[in-house]
């Protein structure tokens, strides 16, 4: 049988480091006594289906890691298992404090700095430090509104990790138009 045109992400030469960013899903809503505890909000159900029609639309546009790492909020991890359930060779989710609400952006970096082998790495957070920290890896500054809504995602280009350059944002995808990519 003739080879399918298309290559696989395994097959394509290494392009630098492509880095996910990916705001959690939708979540029990604060007011919830259940969940007086802001870091143990969970996702709703209807979030949690909407991350697995996210995750469909974005395997659609070739989205494939080596490494998913988390804010600890209840939230944010789930989110994250959701996308990690999806991909065949993801490996478990790993979770970074510097991700919770509040964290650096320098603090998140020299996170994913201490493994230099993963190349395709998803981050999944909150708003508004995710916002903060594309907006500084692609050298826009505190001037850019780059707002994530739940469940939405860029992808940012280096050619190295860690950056001496400002990163390339080579997409921006609301969680609308990644679930009707599904």
């Amino acid at each position: 049988m003739p080879k399918n045109n298309l290559q696989s992400h395994e097959d394509k030469a290494p392009t630098g480091y492509e880095l996910y960013v990916m705001r959690h899903g939708l979540a029990v809503n604060r007011a919830n006594v259940r969940f007086s505890d802001d870091a143990q909000r969970p996702l709703e159900p209807e979030g949690k289906e909407k991350m697995r029609e996210i995750t469909e639309g974005l395997k659609r546009v070739g989205f494939d890691v080596d490494w998913i790492v988390s804010s600890p909020l209840v939230r944010a991890v789930e989110t994250a298992g959701i996308v990690a359930e999806s991909l065949p060779a993801s490996g478990s989710v790993e979770v970074c404090e510097a991700l919770r609400p509040g964290g650096s952006p320098e603090q998140v970096v020299a996170f994913l700095a201490k493994r230099p082998n993963r190349t395709r790495v998803l981050l999944v957070g909150h708003e508004p430090d995710l916002s903060d920290l594309a907006a500084r890896l692609i050298g826009a500054g505190s001037h850019a509104n780059l707002a994530f809504k739940k469940g939405g995602c860029c992808m940012i280009r280096f050619d190295e990790f860690p950056p001496r350059n400002p990163g390339q944002l080579v997409w921006w995808m609301t969680p609308r138009l990644l679930r009707k990519l599904r």
